[in-house]
């Protein structure tokens, strides 16, 4: 596994991507990072003993931080073999952006009625598409994916649910990762960017009706990873 022990402080700080506290939190986050940005590749052997050498903790956090990216999807437990990065093909991808497509139209429904009654709550989003002008700015491919990710948990938050929000959570890592993946080879700033402020101005609208087909079109026009 590389050394990457120097970047840990400025990714774990990080608050763009999630908004975790606990160590075990902050060691799945770290784990997403480096399988997002190639430095673990899907398949690959998880061993304790390296990532607690990286990270300057105890077992006991990154055991907590495997067991939690198992139960999302991430990290599979293979049987007197150890635990391994998943492999997200075309079947996986689809999954995931399917749940997500659920949880935004029902979180964009009910921020509809929010923003009827206070426009203002909306200036989190604008602030979050500057952050995406200034990745690309700087042709940061991981930290517009942070901001991507950052622009829809934050509209889930805005709309008030107590359910959707912890569901949102549960697929975040992994949504993570598979933007990563799919932006590989080539990334579009400028249509990511305009794509958030349309989707942003379509909320000021309040049109229910409208974001229902928007959102579904912002989400399942992405391109889905073939499976190897």
């Amino acid at each position: 596994m590389a050394d990457t022990t120097k970047d840990v402080p400025a990714r774990l700080s990080s608050d763009t991507l999630f908004k975790h506290r606990n160590l075990p939190e902050q060691v799945a986050d770290h784990i997403v990072l480096l399988l997002a940005t190639g430095e673990l590749q899907p398949g690959q052997r998880l061993f304790e003993n390296d990532l607690c050498k990286q990270l300057g903790v105890s077992r006991v956090p990154v055991r907590e931080a495997l067991r939690l990216l198992q139960a999302q999807g991430v990290v599979k437990a293979e049987p007197n073999r150890g635990s391994f990065m998943n492999r997200f093909g075309s079947e996986e991808a689809k999954e995931f952006l399917t749940i997500r497509l659920s949880v935004e139209q029902i979180a964009l429904k009910r921020l509809a009625r929010v923003v009827k009654q206070d426009p203002t709550v909306l200036a989190p989003l604008d602030d979050i598409i500057q952050k995406m002008r200034q990745a690309h700015t700087i042709k940061d491919k991981l930290a517009s994916c942070q901001a991507d990710l950052a622009f829809h948990r934050t509209l889930i938050e805005l709309s008030g649910s107590p359910v959707l929000l912890p569901i949102w959570n549960s697929i975040s890592r992994g949504i993570l990762v598979y933007f990563m993946q799919e932006r590989q080879a080539y990334y579009d700033y400028n249509r990511s960017i305009a794509d958030h402020a349309v989707l942003l101005d379509a909320i000021r609208k309040s049109d229910a009706s409208e974001l229902n087909a928007m959102i579904e079109k912002h989400i399942m026009a992405t391109p889905v990873p073939h499976a190897e």
